[in-house]
């Protein structure tokens, strides 16, 4: 099991990047903050500039991609938290075993071993 001062450190890592991916996620909403966090494509001049609305929808994918990957990124730091709190943190997932310490300063919110 990890020694506290070494459980601190890693969780002041984890918080900083949960502020980071949240900073990250309200910086790609490209409309007013939403319950459900869908982005809007509004082609005003739909049919008169084809380039323009084909770099709308390619600005509209890419957001949605990323806010998935940096949602799917913030529920890993967040279930980290969660294992701090419970004592399961630095416990592979699959095989039970303690995660090597050099992959959870690498990546805090690891909940795998290297061989799982």
């Amino acid at each position: 099991m990890l020694d506290q001062k070494i459980q601190e450190e890693l969780k002041k890592k984890l918080l900083e990047e949960k502020k980071r991916l949240e900073e990250n996620m309200a910086g790609i909403e490209s409309s007013p903050k939403k319950p459900d966090r869908e982005y809007q494509a509004a082609f005003s001049e739909i049919e008169r500039d084809e380039e323009a609305n084909a770099d709308e929808m390619e600005m509209y994918e890419s957001n949605v991609a990323t806010d998935e990957t940096l949602k799917s990124e913030l529920k890993k730091v967040e279930d980290a938290l969660s294992a701090m709190e419970k004592g399961s943190y630095g416990l592979c997932l699959n095989c039970g075993k303690e995660i090597p310490l050099e992959r959870l300063r690498a990546y805090p919110q690891a909940d795998t071993c290297l061989d799982c």
